[in-house]
């Protein structure tokens, strides 16, 4: 995923957002799916990501989501 671009994607925007936090990121790192972030990250207050709100996500985007928190669950990061 680029960093820098802009994306329109619901998804994609909630993804690009959490990767540029160190914070959302590691905590992407220890759940194992969507609905587990969205509880942990709920905790700080957090109910928006790049601009969409969780509870207006259809059954798609979240399936996408938990497809990508999969994908981070357990990802050790390297600092540079």
């Amino acid at each position: 995923m680029n960093l820098t671009a802009t994306y329109t994607e619901p998804t994609n925007r909630i993804k690009q957002r959490i990767l540029k936090d160190g914070n959302l990121s590691n905590m992407a790192c220890c759940c194992s799916n969507w609905s587990e972030f969205v509880v942990e990250i709920n905790e700080w207050g957090i109910d928006t990501l790049g601009g969409v709100e969780f509870d207006s996500l259809d059954e798609f985007q979240i399936q996408t989501l938990d497809l990508f928190i999969q994908a981070e669950n357990g990802y050790i990061r390297e600092e540079v």
